[in-house]
Formats: C-alpha cells, structure tokens, sequence
C-alpha cells in the first residue's frame, strides 16, 4: 500500500532545472570540458558557416565533427529529422495544432513508425508512438503551427546544420517535460514523475562512477527510491516488478536519445552524453 513520500532517497537526487525552464544552449554547457568547449562555440556561433572556417586547429576541426556524427546518428534524432521533412512547408492541422487524422498513417510511414489500432483513426494520439515524436518536435521548436498548417519551425535548419545544438535541445526538451512521463500517455502509477525527477542526479551519478553503471544497479536503486518514498514494502514484488519496468523504459530512452549505450547489461555515458551529466553534477554542486 503505498503512502506519503518521504523526503530521503537512495537513488541519485535530481540536479536538473524546473520544468518549464528554457533548455541550456550549447554556450552555457561548453565549459565543462575544454576540447567540447571550443566546438560547442564554435558551432553556436555561425549556423551557415563551414565547420572548416570556424576552426582554428585540425584537432578541434576533428572534435566538431566527431560530436556532430555522433549527435547525426542518434535513433530519435532521425525521426526528427524524418518529421521534419514530412510536414515541411505544412501539412494540414488541427485548431489544436496536431495533424489530422488524413495526414496521421502517412506521418507515421515516413517516420518508420506502426501503432496496432483497436478501432478507427481519430487523432493522432490514437497512435502514441507517432504522438510522442510529434509532440516532443512541437516542444524543442522542430515542428510549429502555422494557421490551418502544421509546418517546420524555427529550430529545424540546425537538424542538418548544427546537429549538436539540435541534439541538446531535443534532449534537454525531453528530459524537461519528463522522459517516462513527457509526451506520452498510459503511465499510471504515481511515482513516475518522481522517477523523472531524478534522472539529472543519475547522469550525475554515473559520471562519478566512471561514466558507466550496472543496469541492474540502476533498476534496483529506482525500486530502492520508490519504495522508501512512498512506503512500499521492499518485497512487494509486483510493485517492484512495475518500477524495474519503468527504469529499464528510462534507460532505454536515454540510449534511444543518445544520452548512453546499453551493452551487455552496462549503461554507459555517451560523449554527448558526458556533456549533460557533467552541467547535472556541477548544478548540483551550486545547490
């Protein structure tokens, strides 16, 4: 039976901004490692410059377009982008700004993505997955609403030519607005958006690790958090069995953000990855 929160936790506390705050640019984060900084900038600078007339050594010409091949591969990222070219210069909206049903089974072929439909198109929350790419897009400025259309907004161009600040603002977005409970529906336990809380401080947390943690070690301690917070008892294994559900979801948005790798039950830090942790550990040292 699940009672009040308790204000102590195992799991890592959450070092990231409220919700609803503007996402760090790349500027703001560029300090934490030097090698990062000057390509960050560089990039912040001038969109529609070359890489090559922005840099000034081969060795931070190298770091900028690592970083960038890195952010262009990531799996979310390229739905982005594939959204982005699908409503291009506008596709038909609803007064709410979402796409209408005629538009929604076009939309989710282009991005790659299929929804088992129990009855008939109404919405396009009728398919989540399409729903959540979407509605994410909308929120980090991807994707706009422009009268009866639904168009590309202001952000798109850096999806080809600044991938790295498309990627910190599509991440950032994300975990703003909740990476288990942001864009999506169906979550139904009270926890999750405590879970989400708490993923700045696990960034945080396996930065000081060493940049890589058991996945297991990650589950259990969310099951550890959630049962202290809300009064569970340690072995109710159906709860418990739903908060490992959770954190395994959460990790694998983290990877499919690119945030980290999940290889042989080892969660590990990406380079891009390393970034967010990095500005999550020093928020918390400012705390």
């Amino acid at each position: 039976m699940a009672g009040k929160r308790s204000r102590s936790s195992h799991f890592p506390q959450s070092h990231g901004r409220e919700r609803g705050s503007p996402p760090p640019s790349a500027r703001s984060l560029a300090h934490v490692d030097p090698e990062v900084a000057s390509a960050l900038k560089a990039i912040q600078r001038l969109h529609e410059t070359s890489l090559a007339e922005l840099m000034d050594t081969e060795e931070e010409r190298a770091a900028v377009a690592e970083l960038n091949r890195e952010a262009l591969d990531v799996p979310a990222m390229a739905r982005l982008r594939d959204l982005v070219a699908f409503v291009a210069t506008g596709r038909p909206g609803t007064q709410t700004g979402n796409l209408k049903p005629t538009e929604v089974a076009a939309a989710a072929a282009a991005l790659g993505l299929s929804d088992a439909l129990s009855g008939k198109l109404r919405s396009m929350d009728d398919m989540p997955r399409l729903a959540h790419v979407f509605h994410w897009a909308v929120a980090a400025g991807f994707v706009a609403k422009r009268g009866t259309k639904v168009v590309a907004g202001p952000h798109a161009p850096d999806l080809e030519h600044d991938p790295v600040s498309a990627w910190l603002t599509a991440a950032t977005t994300l975990l703003d607005h909740g990476l288990l409970d942001g864009f999506r529906r169906g979550w139904r336990k009270t926890y999750v958006e405590l879970l989400d809380a708490e993923v700045g401080g696990l960034l945080a947390a396996i930065l000081e690790a060493g940049g890589a943690a058991p996945r297991s070690e990650i589950e259990e301690s969310a099951w550890e958090h959630v049962a202290l917070g809300y009064g569970y008892d340690v072995d109710d294994h159906d709860e418990r069995r739903n908060v490992m559900r959770l954190a395994g979801s959460m990790v694998a948005q983290l990877a499919d953000i690119g945030i980290v790798t999940c290889d042989d039950g080892i969660v590990a830090l990406t380079r891009l990855g390393s970034i967010l942790a990095m500005a999550a550990a020093m928020a918390g040292e400012d705390e």
